[in-house]
């Protein structure tokens, strides 16, 4: 399914500006084409954001010194990857990464979700991309009390298995698999 935004729609463009977090929508080679307002309160105000620009120059990413997409680590961009899957198809793709900004004189750290939809904007293919902020949600888990026995953690007055804190507080899913040394200890003929 792709969502349909008309330039000028009052409903769409509420509804981009409603969302509590930055929002683009930008071509397959992440050009800024539309921002949101969250996206101007992250970036700031006296932020030098232009349209056309590409992804990496207006979020500051610390490998576009040369031009976002042309350092050997673009590549392996996770923005970059979800807006070309995204490009390329008709389905939504989200992904949590750690993204490294300039802010001012320093680099800051950001632990996102990074979600990417195709989407038709003014009649042309574009792509919704868009960047929650996950660092404060994962700096609350930063001390988290466990059994040194039995590995369960204490939320509040009760004590979970790490697979249920995880899931109810960062809706994280866990599958099973064995480690080297685990399964060294219980399959020895193997």
């Amino acid at each position: 399914m792709v969502l349909q935004v008309q330039h000028g729609d009052a409903v769409p463009t509420t509804v981009f500006d409603a969302l509590p977090f930055p929002a683009w929508i930008v071509d397959d080679d992440m050009r800024l084409v539309a921002v949101n307002r969250a996206s101007i309160r992250l970036l700031g105000a006296e932020s030098d954001v232009v349209l056309r620009q590409r992804g990496g120059e207006f979020l500051h990413c610390v490998n576009s010194a040369d031009g976002c997409g042309k350092s050997t680590r673009c590549p392996d961009c996770v923005l970059r990857g979800a807006t070309r899957f995204a490009a390329a198809g008709s389905q939504p793709t989200r992904q949590r990464t750690r993204l490294e900004v300039v802010d001012r004189d320093s680099v800051t750290e950001m632990h996102a979700l990074i979600t990417a939809s195709p989407v038709v904007y003014e009649g042309t293919n574009r792509v919704l991309l868009c960047i929650e902020d996950l660092t404060l949600l994962l700096a609350t888990t930063d001390a988290l009390p466990i059994c040194m026995n039995c590995k369960k953690v204490r939320n509040a007055d009760l004590w979970l298995q790490i697979e249920a804190y995880l899931d109810s507080h960062l809706d994280l899913k866990l599958t099973h698999g064995i480690c080297p040394d685990c399964a060294k200890k219980l399959y020895p003929e193997e």
